[in-house]
């Protein structure tokens, strides 16, 4: 192998190994919260609760409003 091949294995090898740690980190800590603890002790962690159907509800209004806007804008011009 030449050594700008040996450079880019060896890239690619470390980049791999850094996504690979910190996935293994993201799911241990995911893995704590959802058990009640947190990753540095062991205090109780509440996750919030969202509430999909009112977020999208809100989405929706949100959106009706913003085309409501851009009519009445072009109207005036």
């Amino acid at each position: 192998m030449d050594k700008k091949a040996k450079i880019a294995a060896a890239i690619s090898a470390a980049v791999t190994n850094y996504i690979r740690i910190e996935e293994e980190s993201l799911m241990m800590d995911q893995g704590a919260l959802f058990a009640g603890q947190s990753a540095s002790g062991g205090a109780q962690v509440t996750l919030p609760v969202i509430n999909i159907w009112g977020f999208s509800g809100r989405q929706a209004i949100m959106q009706t409003r913003n085309l409501m806007q851009m009519k009445a804008f072009s109207r005036s011009r």
